[in-house]
């Protein structure tokens, strides 16, 4: 009976993760033919500009790669501990945390002045659904993956530590752009002093530590979570 179980509950998460792995991978290649149109996606950088696309590139990848680990899980009868470790890093330090984290930035902005992240010049591009595809659903399959996986909790400290490594590369590389075409990918960083800019992109640090925290919460409380080892926390 428990055998049973154990291969339904791998079968539900194999078919789970295929299904958000092609969801994202849609997202990303649904406005190709929108390309000539949209202004802000040309130039140095593509569409790799922005936060957004790097989390759907993050999330395609996890997806896809969680799957193969369910595949794999269910040919062998067994778990790769290696493979299982990769999984729950990735989703717990990136995929979780972005997630939300372009949730909250976009629409907080877009509360305060849409202008300052979807000027209402691209409402002929890009469609409502599709911009609530990008923007909002994201994090309902952020949510449902620690339900339908079994994913370790990952030591506080070397988690802050990985995304300390990506928030500074996506800084950065927002830097080479500007220094590339003249102007920050975001409008709102346009209109505000080095200061504020800076005090701007220190709350975003501070939000995401917030969101990778609130990870290990719920993973914690409402997910098939296995605790990682406390040695040294």
């Amino acid at each position: 009976s428990s055998g049973i179980n154990a291969e339904y509950g791998m079968d539900r998460s194999f078919l789970f993760h295929l299904i958000a792995g092609v969801y994202h991978f849609l997202i990303l290649m649904y406005p190709y033919h929108y390309e000539l149109s949209m202004e802000h996606a040309k130039g140095f950088g593509g569409r790799l500009k922005f936060l957004t696309i790097w989390g759907h590139f993050l999330q395609v990848g996890y997806y896809m790669f969680a799957a193969l680990v369910d595949l794999y899980n269910m040919c062998r009868g067994s778990s790769c501990s290696k493979l299982k470790q990769i999984r729950d890093w990735w989703f717990s330090t990136l995929v979780f945390p972005i997630s939300f984290l372009v949730f909250i930035l976009f629409w907080g902005l877009y509360v305060i002045d849409r202008e300052l992240v979807l000027p209402r010049r691209l409402d002929a591009v890009i469609d409502p659904t599709y911009n609530h595809m990008v923007h909002t659903y994201i994090i309902f399959w952020a949510l449902a993956e620690p339900l339908m996986t079994e994913i370790a909790v990952p030591k506080k400290r070397h988690g802050l530590l990985f995304i300390a490594i990506f928030a500074v590369s996506y800084t950065v590389w927002s830097y080479i752009i500007y220094l590339n075409i003249g102007k920050w990918v975001y409008p709102i960083l346009n209109i505000l002093s080095d200061v504020q800019r800076v005090l701007f992109i220190l709350v975003a640090y501070i939000l995401i530590v917030g969101l990778f925290l609130t990870t290990r919460g719920y993973q914690k409380k409402f997910g098939r979570a296995l605790a990682a080892p406390k040695k040294s926390q």
